[in-house]
């Protein structure tokens, strides 16, 4: 057996095919653009190694693809036939990327987890079980998946900043604010390339309201996160919620074509991060013109695709604003009868998908159609049921908001002035959210109260 730079054993011909590994996991935990191009050489130097095959089943899958995810269960065949004479922890691996093919991604974590027992060092089974405790919104599991293993590393073991911006995250989205920030940040001077930690960094600022501090932490590092793959997108989106909530709505707008939509793309983190933007937009009254229609073209192209119930519902939004409501429909009875065909299931998702994804999806036609009685009806309830949708409460707040809009274009004045009040309270520097509160304190008759709260929405802008 050959060994990694972090002194883990592998089955392969050759120290090269080791060493290729290395190289391609290291460009996956940077978010890299070559990581696949990477794995390439892992086939060239030895196609029979085991953990090679594992590799790219897991790069078949992570993205959520169908044609991709398509070609996971010949290369499952693959390294099964290889494990014979594997070892313990790479039969682990075959393992669970057995579980992923089948939709058990629960045991499939569980699988990764039992590695990290004996192998705090498995920086491959570390990174994906943290990546699929946030998909499934696990954050617990997230959060104490690190902590198991953080006694284990240190500043003198390869790889130790990536494993500190993940432990960054999983405390970010668990609130812990205060831990998580100069984790994030240390990460970040450990090894700029590690997108995913200035990521953490940058959903503390969001978290805690720090607007300008927020726009000014991903402008410092934008040269260096440009070259970080289309992940880079999602940074600038991140720059723009902090726009959007100081009223800069001709900035978002520009960040959208110039910076995270500047074309057309089938990456679903793009499409989250159009649709979801677009989304807040239009809810506060600007006028985005035709900018739905190329994100719904790519979504009708995956309406029979359940790979990702987050995703699914950021497809129905887009296909519901752009006004192809048919299409959103029949997605959303796909969603219906693979929630039906999937019962008592080890299918994870479906349970998501019954649970919240297909109640969020009624609530979004629902709006399309105005018919925002019955968004409230549907989201009152199911807003406290999202967090197994996974993304992070950023993300799942377009949603929150949704409800927000719909009972203000309900006239529930006393609901609205009640849930504005919970929001601001959460999110202290939004002016838009105190400038909502306003009207809706206007609406009760608390005529003084309101001034106050436009008050507070003139001062953040101001600022």
């Amino acid at each position: 057996m050959y060994c990694d730079k972090r002194g883990l054993a592998f089955t392969a011909s050759s120290q090269e095919a080791v060493d290729a590994f290395d190289s391609s996991v290291d460009e996956f935990l940077a978010s890299g653009r070559d990581a696949a191009l990477l794995l390439k050489r892992i086939a060239e130097v030895d196609p029979e190694m085991v953990m090679g095959q594992v590799l790219r089943g897991y790069f078949y899958r992570l993205p959520a693809l169908p044609h991709l995810a398509a070609q996971s269960g010949d290369v499952l065949a693959k390294a099964e036939s290889l494990s014979v004479g594997a070892s313990d922890r790479e039969k682990k691996h075959v393992q669970a990327l057995a579980a992923w093919c089948e939709g058990d991604i629960r045991r499939m974590n569980t699988i990764w987890e039992s590695i990290l027992v004996d192998h705090p060092h498995d920086i491959l089974a570390l990174r994906i079980a943290h990546t699929m405790h946030f998909f499934l919104g696990d954050l617990a599991q997230m959060r104490d998946s690190m902590a198991r293993v953080m006694p284990r590393w240190d500043e003198s073991i390869p790889g130790y900043g990536y494993v500190l911006g993940c432990r960054a995250f999983s405390l970010e989205e668990n609130h812990d604010f205060a831990q998580a920030e100069p984790m994030g940040k240390r990460a970040v001077e450990i090894n700029e390339n590690d997108i995913w930690a200035g990521h953490c960094v940058a959903h503390v600022l969001e978290g805690m309201g720090r607007r300008q501090e927020g726009i000014e932490w991903v402008d410092a590092h934008e040269e260096a996160w440009k070259k970080r793959g289309t992940f880079a997108h999602h940074m600038w989106w991140h720059r723009a919620l902090h726009y959007l909530e100081l009223e800069r709505f001709d900035d978002v707008l520009n960040a959208y074509d110039r910076q995270f939509w500047t074309k057309p793309s089938e990456d679903n983190t793009d499409i989250c991060n159009a649709s979801a933007m677009l989304m807040r937009l239009d809810m506060l009254g600007t006028d985005v013109g035709d900018r739905w229609d190329s994100i719904a073209e790519v979504s009708a192209g995956r309406i029979d695709t359940r790979l990702r119930p987050f995703n699914d519902l950021h497809y129905i939004m887009a296909l519901t604003m752009a006004g192809r409501r048919d299409e959103a429909s029949t997605m959303l009875d796909s969603m219906r009868a693979f929630a039906d065909g999937h019962p008592e299931s080890s299918v994870t998702i479906a349970a998501t998908y019954r649970d919240a994804a297909i109640p969020v999806a009624e609530a979004i036609l629902a709006h399309g159609a105005k018919d925002y009685a019955r968004v409230v009806e549907i989201m009152m309830p199911t807003r406290y049921k999202m967090l197994p949708l996974g993304g992070s409460w950023a993300q799942r707040d377009v949603w929150e908001r949704m409800l927000i809009n719909a009972v203000l274009k309900d006239g529930q004045h006393s609901l609205a002035r009640v849930l504005l009040a919970e929001r601001t309270a959460m999110a202290p520097t939004s002016a838009p959210s105190w400038s909502m509160y306003a009207e809706a304190l206007d609406d009760c008759g608390e005529t003084a109260e309101a001034k106050a709260a436009r008050g507070k929405a003139a001062e953040l802008l101001a600022a």
